[in-house]
């Protein structure tokens, strides 16, 4: 467990780090937590001991620390055309609960930044993910968690669609195209794409039906084919990506699924089980809140 002045340090090694965002955001937020911390560094006692002043100096900076990556959200002008990057985590931070006696699954609950003009500044989300994933780029803004086992990812991604199209009438390869585009934040984490194309494709909610429920987000769910890069450029990996898209005001809100091909093609594999039950859990929208 971390004690005061651990914690104290740390905070104190990391505020440099986290100011590089001062020049995007207000900064008052980076003013403040220095000068707490200044009255933090001279408020020790000979004993080593924590006064009161100083725990809330902690509190306060540990606060604004926290709310560094989600604010983030607030300045996002929307994806660049042609490219899908991260849905930016809005509003605060997350609700994440463990489900069941075995707690094997976490549910995922929380906002993210709604598309520009937009009558809402944030759009509710949630999904399931199996509990050991872990979280990765939680300074970044963006929602991302990777098996450590085998590599298999989940990305949260938002983009625009193609003027006059909507979510059922756009060609299923410019899922492909966002997805991987090199302007695209799943590029720009580092991953090294080649060939991407989609296998499959099918509506899963239609707006456009006789059916339709009167508060319709029409959803697709797509397979994505692709290879990865390997570090040293010669060799190549196939890769599966699962896509469960929402349209959104003319956005399109996704959740993607990593996986090795091999894995994900046969059928009734742990892998494709685990990643075809995060894309079904993924929800947007007031179905979010239920």
């Amino acid at each position: 467990m971390m004690t005061p002045r651990s914690a104290a340090s740390f905070l104190l090694a990391v505020l440099p780090v986290l100011s590089a965002f001062q020049s995007q955001h207000n900064g008052s937020l980076f003013r403040v937590s220095k000068c707490q911390l200044g009255a933090l560094r001279n408020s020790e006692t000979d004993r080593g001991q924590m006064t009161r002043q100083s725990f809330l100096a902690i509190n306060a900076v540990m606060a604004s620390t926290l709310a560094v990556a989600p604010s983030l959200a607030d300045d996002i002008a929307g994806p660049p055309s042609g490219a899908a990057i991260y849905a930016y985590r809005s509003g605060g931070l997350a609700r994440l609960t463990t489900l069941g006696l075995a707690k094997l699954l976490t549910r995922y609950e929380g906002y993210v930044a709604a598309p520009k003009g937009y009558s809402k500044s944030q759009i509710p989300i949630a999904f399931d993910f199996p509990t050991d994933w872990l979280q990765l780029d939680k300074l970044g803004g963006g929602i991302q968690y990777v098996d450590q086992r085998n590599g298999d990812k989940l990305y949260v991604l938002h983009a625009t669609l193609p003027a006059g199209s909507d979510l059922k009438t756009v060609n299923k390869q410019w899922f492909a195209d966002v997805i991987l585009s090199p302007q695209g934040d799943v590029s720009r984490s580092g991953v090294v794409a080649e060939g991407g194309r989609v296998s499959s494709s099918k509506m899963i909610v239609d707006c456009t039906a006789d059916d339709a429920p009167k508060q319709c987000i029409a959803r697709r769910r797509l397979v994505l084919k692709y290879d990865t890069v390997t570090g040293s450029g010669v060799q190549t990996v196939e890769r599966r990506g699962l896509v469960d898209a929402y349209e959104v005001a003319g956005d399109v809100y996704m959740m993607l699924t990593t996986s090795y091909a091999v894995k994900f093609d046969s059928k009734g594999s742990k892998e494709r089980e685990t990643v075809e039950n995060i894309a079904s859990s993924f929800k947007v929208g007031d179905a979010a809140l239920s």
